[in-house]
Parts: C-alpha cells; sequence; structure tokens
C-alpha cells in the first residue's frame, strides 16, 4: 500500500472516483447484518456517507491522514455520526467485534505481498463478530487483464464551476508477480483550456486469483456464504463478471 500515493490524490480524490454502482448492495447488505459495520480502507467516505445516511452504525478505518481528513470534513458538513480511525490494517486493533465488516471498490489487493494478506485477514477474523460477515470486493483477474495494455488512455474528464480535471492512466503487469503498476497522470485546465495543473501518481495492486484467496480465506479460518460476480448479485462466471464479491463468515459457525 502506498501512504504517498493517496497523499498526492486525497484533494482530487471525489472528483474523478464517483461511482455508486456498489451503494445499495453495501447498505442493504448492512440492513441485514443488523449491527456495526466496520469499513476498512474506507478512503474519503464515498460508501461511509450512505451508509451513515441509512441510519447504520459505522465505523471507518484507513491508514491515510489525508483521505480521512476529507472523509471527517464531509461527515461533519452532513450533520453524520461515524467513528473514524487512522489505522493500517495490517495492525487493527480496535478493542471490540462487528456484525459486518467490509473492503469495497477492490482495495485489498493493495496488499500486494501474501505475507500482508494473511495479517490482514487474521486481525479481520479476531474483529469479526461470531455471527457475523466479512464482505471482500477483488478485481475478477480474467477480465481486468484485458484493460491493462500498456497505453496512456484518458480515464475521464471531470468538470467543476471554474476548471476541468483530467485523469489519464498507464497501466502496465508483471506477468510474474502479477502485480498492476498504475501510473496516474492529472491535469487542471481553467475556463480557458489554459494548463494550471498536473502531477503523477503511482498505484499497485494485485492480481488476486480465486483459488489463491480460497486458500487464504480457509487458512484465516473464514468459509465462503456466497459469491458474486457484480452487484446485483449474479453468481461470479470466470469468464465474463467484473468482480468477485466475497461474502464470508467465520468457518464452523453454523449460521446461514
Amino acid at each position: 500500500m502506498s501512504r504517498e500515493h493517496y497523499a498526492r490524490i486525497a484533494d482530487l480524490y471525489d472528483r474523478f472516483v464517483t461511482t455508486g454502482a456498489d451503494v445499495d448492495f453495501f447498505v442493504d447488505e448492512a440492513r441485514r447484518a443488523g449491527g456495526d459495520v466496520l469499513e476498512l480502507m474506507a478512503g474519503t467516505g464515498r460508501l461511509t456517507l450512505p451508509l451513515a445516511e441509512a441510519g447504520i452504525p459505522v465505523t471507518c478505518v484507513d491508514f491515510s491522514p489525508e483521505m480521512l481528513h476529507r472523509l471527517r470534513e464531509k461527515i461533519d458538513r452532513h450533520g453524520f455520526t461515524a467513528d473514524v480511525h487512522n489505522m493500517d490494517v495490517r495492525t487493527l486493533d480496535l478493542g471490540r467485534t462487528f456484525k459486518q465488516i467490509i473492503i469495497p471498490f477492490q482495495a485489498f489487493p493493495e496488499l500486494t505481498t501474501e505475507a500482508d494478506q494473511r495479517q490482514t485477514l487474521e486481525r479481520i477474523h479476531a474483529h469479526l463478530a461470531a455471527d457475523g460477515t466479512f464482505i471482500c470486493t477483488l478485481h475478477n483477474p480474467t477480465v481486468r487483464r484485458t484493460t491493462i495494455d500498456g497505453q496512456l488512455r484518458l480515464a475521464g474528464r471531470f468538470s467543476a464551476d471554474n476548471d476541468q480535471l483530467f485523469v489519464w492512466l498507464l497501466q502496465t503487469c508483471d506477468t510474474a508477480s502479477q502485480i498492476v503498476e498504475v501510473l496516474e497522470f492529472f491535469e487542471v485546465y481553467d475556463r480557458r483550456g489554459r494548463l494550471v495543473e498536473k502531477r503523477t501518481s503511482e498505484l499497485q495492486f494485485l492480481l488476486l486469483e480465486k483459488a489463491a484467496f480460497e486458500q487464504l480465506i480457509k487458512d484465516a479460518g473464514f468459509e465462503p456464504v456466497a459469491l458474486y460476480g457484480n452487484y446485483a448479485r449474479a453468481p461470479f462466471d470466470e469468464a465474463s463478471s467484473p468482480f468477485m464479491i466475497w461474502v464470508l463468515r467465520r468457518a464452523g459457525n453454523g449460521v446461514t
């Protein structure tokens, strides 16, 4: 994980990360859980605010103080309530358990080493209530690889009152490690089309295969409740599903 990356882009993040495709899914799952939710790698609160607005008790954890500063500002501005902790998921220690723990937006693969993944899953297991659920979202490597071609591409253009933000991505994948390197370019143009700011940042994530994740969760003491391929809860299809959305529980708890 890269603290430097999120420190560099925290002030721009909400301008170019605008998707809400997973919001209804997570709000519905949180209501089903019927208790407090722990959102890990919460960022600036893209999902936190809808959960809080729905009246769901939510606790947020992220390792980036810059991203959490934005989250706290939005919570205060909307008059919501949420516990916010600046903490690394690998050393998670909140001293309590939760009915549901979530890692949304395919953030778990930013833990690119197996040691970090195992350490994080162990800490999540320790914080999950006996009858709780853990939802972890991953890329589907088969589909995600089709978007990685080593070419600089425009990811989006985002307009504001006084300027426009252009976001460009260059993605490459190391075939041996299956680690994707994402080089991001941000350009801000004023109303006359003049370039007023430019910055770059780098991000890494792992294309984590289904079988490898199954072994990780088994070793950590989890078992699957469901595996969806999208946020409409379609069954996972390796050839076409954009995501792997894992709903997990503690192994052997007998709860359905």
